[in-house]
């Protein structure tokens, strides 16, 4: 597999495409070691790649030694019985299932890198899909402020002043892994980014406070936020506890914002 023009990480190792991996390691017969990890399915997305390649460059460009984010070989899609199935290979890192904050670059939009606000996904939607065609952030801005009118929300805040940050939405534990490095250090490593997109700040506190199991939860006491700053992710969390009821419907959209034919 060679890195194509996303500018993964090459490794000349790994088997060609015309063999689908199965959502399993890749070894290295000469050296019986696994050389790389692949994730497939039908929602995984060479978008997705390129925010975890993203982030784990970042991760290490910022010097985070605690958390670390596995890198991206290559990414693409191949039909299957007629389904388009997308294959991540990355770098494969062992330990134990079980953050950092890094903002957006600036040329990014909100949702994963290289799909802008199409490809937002977050847990505030029913399904975690917004189901709209937003054509720039505004709309997304805009489409937030009217859901909170249409549920007669009452907001004196302004969603879209806060900061773009990576925000991970899928809290399972099974999507984090704990590493012990030389001398006893542990280390966080990220696995799974197909939740993981940008979005304002009060969107972290929303996703982990959603989120139900104990590993969330345990996350959410170790964290302080900036004065007054939690109080909007508390109007966020009401508004999709509301939205429930819609189903996948999007309500109280913008002008000019259409809804998501077939989810696409």
């Amino acid at each position: 597999m060679s890195s194509s023009q996303y500018e993964f990480l090459y490794n000349p190792i790994l088997p060609s495409e015309e063999i689908p991996p199965r959502g399993t390691p890749i070894a290295d017969p000469s050296a019986n070691s696994v050389i790389a990890w692949i994730k497939c399915g039908p929602n995984v997305t060479i978008d997705e790649a390129r925010t975890q390649h993203w982030t784990a460059n970042a991760l290490r460009a910022a010097g985070v030694s605690d958390v670390q984010a596995a890198r991206v070989f290559h990414a693409f899609t191949a039909d299957y019985y007629g389904c388009s199935i997308g294959y991540i290979a990355m770098e494969y890192i062992g330990g134990i299932d079980c953050v950092n904050r890094l903002r957006a670059p600036p040329t990014a939009t909100l949702g994963h890198i290289g799909g802008g606000t199409r490809s937002i996904v977050h847990s505030f939607f029913p399904e975690w899909l917004p189901n709209v065609d937003y054509r720039t952030d505004q709309d997304f801005y805009a489409h937030i402020h009217n859901i909170f009118e249409f549920l007669r929300i009452k907001f004196r805040g302004d969603i879209s002043s806060h900061g773009r940050f990576l925000c991970p939405s899928d809290f399972n534990s099974g999507n984090f892994r704990k590493r012990t490095m030389e001398g006893g250090r542990l280390v966080v490593v990220v696995l799974d980014f197909g939740a993981t997109c940008f979005m304002p700040l009060p969107f972290i506190e929303v996703a982990l406070k959603k989120a139900r199991d104990s590993f969330p939860q345990s996350v959410v006491e170790k964290i302080t936020y900036p004065h007054g700053r939690s109080d909007d992710a508390k109007v966020l969390l009401f508004a999709s506890g509301s939205l429930v009821q819609y189903g996948m419907r999007p309500v109280a959209l913008p002008p000019g914002v259409s809804p998501r034919i077939n989810g696409r």
